[in-house]
C-alpha cells in the first residue's frame, strides 16, 4: 500500500454533496443516500488521476476499466453517515476485488472489507490518506507475498487481513511477481535504447509512482 496524499475536492462534488447533505441529515433512511450522487464516474476520473495515478487505493493494481472500480469509503460511513458519507477526505479508488480472478466474485479491497458482517478493526486499520509512512508497514517475498513489518505488526496484519491482499484465488501475489519480472526486463531494455545505466532508469520509472504494484517494486529496489 501507498500513501495517498489527499487534494481539494472537485467543484462539482462539493456543490452536489452540499445537496445531498441536507437530504442526508433528514432522511430517515441514511444509508441510501450516497446511491444519489450523480457524479461518481466523474470522481472516480478525478481521483485515480490526480491522487492515485491510475491505480487502486489498497492493492495497487492498475484500473484499466474505471467500470470495474469504485469509489470506496475508507472508514465505512454506516459509522457515522452524517459526518463520513460525503467527507472528500474519506475517499478514495478502490478497485471491485476482482481484478484478475474469472470467477467474478470480490475476493478482495474494498468490496471485501465492506462484506455484510465482516469486522474490522479501525483502530488498528492502516488508512492510506494519513499513514504517510505506510509502505513502512510490509515487506514483500519475491513471490509476491505481502508481510509485517516489525514496525506495527497488529496494524499490518489486520489491514492485510481486512483486505485480503495475499488472496492467490484473485492471483494477487503472482500479478506482483510478474509485475517485478516484467519491470527488470523493461529497465534491462530502456537501459539499452538510451545508453543510461540500469540504476538511472530504476529510479527514474519507481518516481513515477504509476506502475502496478508500485509499492512492492520499491520495496524490491529499496536498496538501489
Amino acid at each position: 500500500m501507498k500513501y495517498i496524499q489527499k487534494i481539494e475536492a472537485p467543484n462539482y462534488f462539493i456543490e452536489e454533496s452540499k445537496e445531498l447533505q441536507l437530504e442526508l441529515e433528514s432522511s430517515e433512511n441514511k444509508s441510501k443516500i450516497w446511491d444519489n450522487l450523480r457524479c461518481k464516474r466523474e470522481l472516480k476520473e478525478y481521483i485515480l488521476e490526480n491522487e492515485q495515478n491510475g491505480l487502486c487505493g489498497y492493492c495497487e493494481a492498475k484500473i484499466k476499466d474505471i467500470n470495474k472500480s469504485h469509489i470506496e469509503h475508507i472508514e465505512a460511513k454506516n459509522r457515522d453517515y452524517i459526518n463520513l458519507t460525503f467527507d472528500y477526505n474519506n475517499l478514495i479508488v478502490s478497485c471491485d476485488g476482482l481484478c484478475f480472478n474469472d470467477k467474478n466474485q470480490r475476493l478482495t479491497c474494498g468490496h471485501k472489507k465492506d462484506s455484510k458482517g465482516y469486522k474490522v478493526d479501525y483502530n488498528l486499520f492502516l488508512n492510506p490518506t494519513k499513514t504517510e509512512n505506510i509502505r513502512d508497514y510490509f515487506i514483500y517475498s519475491e513471490q509476491g507475498f505481502i508481510g509485517a513489518s516489525n514496525l506495527d505488526i497488529d496494524s499490518s496484519k489486520e489491514t492485510m487481513r481486512v483486505l485480503n491482499l495475499n488472496d492467490p484465488n484473485n492471483q494477487l501475489p503472482q500479478e506482483r511477481q510478474k509485475s517485478l519480472s516484467e519491470f527488470r526486463i523493461k529497465i534491462k531494455e530502456a537501459s539499452i535504447k538510451s545508453g543510461k545505466s540500469i540504476k538511472y532508469i530504476t529510479k527514474f520509472l519507481l518516481a513515477k509512482e504509476n506502475l502496478a504494484f508500485i509499492s512492492f517494486l520499491q520495496f524490491k529496489y529499496k536498496n538501489i
